[in-house]
């Protein structure tokens, strides 16, 4: 092997470049392993001498990771807490002095009332701990705000040492810990900056075709600068929520994007306006928990994909907006799915579009008797059918491009392969060309449309004037038409 030149050592170790577990795995149910994998040929292959380290460092970091820092940074500023700095004035930083110096003002402005906790939400201040604030540490009650981990910038120095940069493809950001100062008006501002500053960071040294978030849903809101829109979160118990978002890998030779002015998006804010994304899938995993709640028909999940379509379809110009949309849960409500095919008709540029709703062949949620709860199978496969009705109706009144696709992942089971096919049977029906094109896909063939005589009413549903009703109904309403 030590005869054999560089260029054969490659071609050998290309063999051994398996695709990274964040694409393996991204439509399993959402969990902290994202990034794990069991087999790492390529990475034993890097071991066994500097040479073909050295030779394989360019592939061996295609697909890197960035953690978010669980460590907790902040510290709540109160009228208590001043009191308590006064006693120790001749220790304190002078950081420490300054936060002092400046709170204590605020304070004594508002009189008594600021050591009453019902206005701590409002006069708090949320101050960031410094090195050297030795009574900040040691304050028991220190809060957390998403930030990169101080390896970082290590990580930063080994990608400029050995040029990188332009081999990293793929960055997955991810974290487990819950963020949890929604409740207070004054944590905004500090979230914003610390998100911000997260995102500046790693486009500033990086250039990744692929960014890859994951984290709990509430994190995932302000890492995306958006909001959950949602107070039944606890009925859901979902642990973590996946986003990717892809844009044109300029390995491929495709033509530069020509963007239609300098303003076509907010640039430098938010994640999804950092770069001129084409693709978005996203994972919200299971809402199994829910249906085992009074009334879950009523529950509403987290609307950070809603939220965060409407804000593609109002603030992006076509040039940098998406072409292609792939959403993966485990029997969502039906409702939710509706509002995501509602935003998803606003973005004009979207020509294909992907859907998994039922567990995959890797999930044991339905045999698992724990798992399910009381949940009733019939409210699952009730709502399952729910989906389907609002997708087939979204293919039917979208104008879709000719040769612009839908793929349904659930037909990777041969029963449900054939209820699918019912669902796009019914597009046919009304004279709308979809024609199958492999297992669970289909493009869209305006050459087979055809007008079909409706009947008094329409096929599509109430008045036959193209609009169709609400049908924002649970399980026990679910929906036959809705509104667009």
């Amino acid at each position: 092997m030590d005869s054999l030149p560089n260029e054969l050592i490659i071609k050998i170790a290309t063999h051994l470049d398996q695709p990274p577990p964040s694409i393996t795995k991204f439509s399993h149910e959402p969990s902290g392993g994202l990034t794990s994998s069991t087999s790492i040929p390529l990475k034993s292959f890097s071991l066994v001498c500097w040479r073909w380290r050295k030779i394989v460092l360019p592939i061996l970091f295609n697909y890197s990771r960035v953690p978010i820092d669980d460590c907790p940074q902040w510290v709540p500023i109160d009228a208590r807490l001043i009191e308590n700095m006064q006693g120790q004035l001749s220790r304190l930083s002078n950081h420490e002095f300054q936060i002092y110096t400046k709170m204590r003002s605020k304070f004594k402005s508002s009189s008594v009332f600021a050591f009453d906790e019902a206005f701590d939400d409002l006069l708090v201040n949320l101050c960031r701990v410094q090195e050297e604030d030795a009574f900040l540490k040691s304050v028991p009650n220190i809060l957390w705000l998403p930030h990169l981990p101080r390896s970082y910038a290590n990580f930063v120095l080994f990608i400029s040492q050995y040029e990188l940069r332009h081999h990293i493809r793929s960055i997955v950001v991810y974290t487990e810990r819950d963020y949890e100062l929604r409740h207070i008006p004054t944590a905004d501002a500090p979230l914003s900056r610390a998100v911000s500053e997260i995102w500046t960071q790693i486009f500033l040294h990086l250039n990744p075709t692929r960014v890859v978030v994951a984290a709990p849903p509430s994190t995932l809101a302000g890492l995306l600068d958006t909001q959950l829109l949602s107070s039944d979160t606890w009925a859901f118990q979902m642990r973590m929520h996946y986003i990717e978002l892809i844009q044109p890998d300029p390995h491929t030779h495709q033509p530069p994007i020509q963007h239609q002015s300098s303003s076509c998006r907010p640039w430098d804010s938010a994640l999804i306006h950092r770069r001129p994304w084409q693709h978005l899938s996203y994972n919200e995993g299971s809402s199994i928990p829910a249906y085992s709640t009074y009334e879950y028909h009523l529950k509403q999940t987290p609307k950070i994909l809603y939220l965060l379509l409407l804000r593609l379809s109002r603030e992006c110009s076509p040039c940098c907006n998406i072409r292609s949309f792939a959403f993966t849960a485990v029997f969502p409500f039906s409702t939710n799915t509706i509002a995501t095919v509602r935003a998803l008709q606003r973005i004009s540029t979207l020509r294909d579009v992907a859907f998994q709703v039922a567990p995959g062949a890797e999930n044991d949620l339905l045999s698992n008797t724990k798992r399910l709860g009381r949940a009733q199978p019939r409210d699952l496969w009730l709502e399952w059918n729910g989906n389907y009705d609002a997708i087939t109706h979204f293919l039917g009144l979208r104008d879709f491009e000719d040769g612009g696709s839908f793929t349904s992942v659930d037909c990777a089971a041969d029963q449900l392969a054939v209820e699918v096919q019912e669902y796009v049977d019914k597009l046919a029906g009304r004279g709308i060309g979809w024609k199958g094109v492999g297992v669970g896909r289909w493009v869209r063939a305006k050459e087979e449309d055809r007008v079909v005589e409706e009947e008094e009413g329409g096929a599509a549903g109430g008045d036959g004037t193209g609009q169709v009703g609400d049908g924002m109904g649970g399980a026990a309403n679910a929906p036959a038409v809705i509104l667009l």
